[in-house]
């Protein structure tokens, strides 16, 4: 059945060329406000949207944001990265996510939620990028799914569940995972090698990189919550992602 729902993925839009841009500054580590700016400025779409998630409240930011170059200096470019696959997820979960019972702003929050945990606990820079964009992207099939199981009369028991454990009931019930679909789309979104090798492990999670991964499914639910009682399962976690519940 998932060679099915493999061959709708070409309907997706490709992500933005800027974003690629965006990452390969970041990767080179050779860059300035100007820089970025001036890559941002060759799509003028992607500018507003990125002003207004910066603007929005859930960042609490001490002012309003008018020029593009006011966010770049204020957030840097890990987070306008960030900004921008936010602002292309948007667009994509204008489709019924309704087979998880859930909405846009869950999944959202979902995506935010899992980004906060992998920052806390990534040890280095680069791992902090690689992570945090990976996670947040990681759900991005059940876009998919969610229309594949719709379309057969299908849902998943409805409840706040974590997501390693939805890709559970998504196997027993459809086949396959969000996991499995996902991949296949960062593959072709011709994402970096090491997002993908991340997706492809996480779940053995032999290296420090994928253990954070595996935290961050394991304990953020579909709506975004932090399910605390496995978090105490994580003892070594606990402390420094207690402010997240």
């Amino acid at each position: 059945m998932i060679e099915q729902l493999i061959e709708s993925i070409e309907g997706l839009p490709p992500v933005p060329s800027v974003v690629h841009e965006l990452q390969n500054l970041y990767y080179y580590d050779d860059y300035n406000t100007s820089d970025i700016e001036q890559v941002l400025r060759k799509d003028p779409n992607l500018v507003a949207n990125i002003l207004k998630i910066a603007n929005s409240p859930y960042y609490g930011i001490p002012r309003e944001f008018i020029e593009i170059r006011q966010a770049i200096a204020y957030f840097g470019l890990e987070q306008i990265i960030e900004f921008a696959l936010e602002s292309f997820v948007n667009n994509l979960i204008k489709l019924d996510l309704s087979f998880y019972h859930i909405g846009p702003m869950d999944f959202i929050a979902m995506s935010r939620r899992k980004v906060e945990v992998v920052k806390k606990v990534g040890r280095t820079k680069r791992d902090r990028f690689v992570l945090s964009s990976t996670a947040f992207l990681s759900d991005i099939s059940k876009v998919l799914i969610s229309n594949y199981g719709r379309e057969r009369g299908l849902e998943l028991e409805e409840g706040d569940h974590r997501l390693n454990l939805v890709d559970e009931m998504e196997r027993e019930l459809l086949g396959f995972d969000t996991i499995q679909v996902s991949l296949k789309i960062f593959e072709y979104w011709n994402f970096d090698r090491e997002m993908i090798d991340l997706l492809a492990g996480f779940k053995e999670y032999s290296n420090p990189r994928e253990e954070a991964l595996f935290l961050a499914r394991e304990i953020v639910t579909l709506k975004g919550n932090i399910d605390g009682e496995r978090l105490k399962e994580y003892g070594e976690y606990e402390r420094e992602l207690q402010e997240l519940l």
